[in-house]
């Protein structure tokens, strides 16, 4: 999950003694490149990492950070840029359409502890939120899931942006394999927060997997018991056994999307075997199978591609 990454290079950089200015969208209008949450992070060594929108506007932000660093210039700052070419208002550079405002703020090794519950709470899926105000940044955790975002400004002296934590777009793979890894790597690059599931814990893809942000092995007959809801699932075991057992587990719970690989007849054998376990016809409709967007895929990262083409797709139009 690209956020974790973030912090675990905030972290990181902060404890080795270089300081940070992070750059964080807190607010955006239609058509800007840079959506709220979105966040770019330099250090004092020159390394960085993130994004707030790209072009010109992400050149100039990190070569100011650079120049601010180097010359021990720390700040709090709020701004919005204008993607247009308007002189009455601050431009971006850019000219698409849209504006958005950022926020600027210096991290340093005093600000360990609250990196390290940022961290811990994205890691684990702890309910809280980061608060984003005029002093910097602070850390509080929640007894219950937040909205995503919440922005109140009155003035530059008087505002706050709010994001929750443990509320991650959590895709499970069903499988450990070489497709499973694939889809690791695809689908951590989206930000959503992956967990590859797998009843081999010695498989090499399994144990080489960089990309996951949980790994566990455990008997597919257990898989039911982890599944959170508004989740998704993807199952792409070695066998027919397998992917059945798997289906059997998840397809009463309350996901967004459950995806089945496997060639046509195999799909049609094991929906078979699920109606005769009682398993209603209407729930296997939901059922994206085979998995993924018809591409004519091959290989395991074609593959990958396609699952993840189909789980974006879904997830956009739930939001419309």
């Amino acid at each position: 999950m690209k956020e974790i990454h973030l912090w675990n290079f905030i972290h990181t950089h902060i404890t080795n003694n270089h300081s940070i200015l992070l750059i964080t969208v807190i607010e955006n209008t239609k058509g800007s490149p840079g959506k709220q949450g979105f966040k770019m992070a330099v250090s004092s060594n020159g390394d960085s990492v993130g994004s707030i929108g790209g072009g010109v506007m992400e050149y100039n932000a990190a070569k100011e950070c650079n120049h601010l660093l180097e010359n021990k210039i720390y700040i709090n700052r709020i701004e919005t840029l204008h993607h247009n070419k308007n002189t009455s208002v601050k431009s971006s550079g850019l000219i698409c359409s849209g504006s958005q405002t950022n926020f600027t703020t210096v991290l340093s090794k005093k600000d360990t502890d609250t990196v390290l519950n940022i961290l811990n709470a994205m890691t684990n899926l702890k309910p809280g939120k980061i608060i984003f105000n005029q002093k910097g940044i602070i850390f509080k955790s929640s007894a219950k899931k937040l909205p995503d975002f919440n922005y109140v400004f009155k003035n530059e002296r008087d505002w706050k942006f709010e994001q929750a934590t443990g509320k991650e777009k959590i895709v499970y793979l069903i499988g450990g394999g070489h497709v499973g890894l694939a889809l690791s790597k695809v689908l951590s690059l989206l930000d959503f927060y992956v967990i590859v599931y797998d009843n081999r814990d010695d498989l090499r893809t399994f144990k080489e997997n960089n990309y996951a942000d949980k790994k566990i092995a455990g008997a597919y007959k257990d898989l039911g018991k982890i599944i959170e809801p508004d989740s998704y699932v993807v199952i792409v075991t070695t066998g027919f056994e397998s992917d059945k057992e798997a289906l059997k587990q998840v397809i009463n719970k309350n996901v967004k999307y459950i995806g089945l690989m496997g060639t046509k007849a195999k799909i049609k054998k094991i929906f078979a075997e699920a109606l005769k376990d009682g398993v209603r016809k209407e729930q296997l409709k939901t059922i994206h199978a085979p998995v993924g967007i018809n591409i004519n895929s091959d290989t395991p990262e074609e593959i990958a591609v396609s699952i993840a083409a189909e789980i974006i797709r879904e997830k956009n139009n739930s939001l419309l």
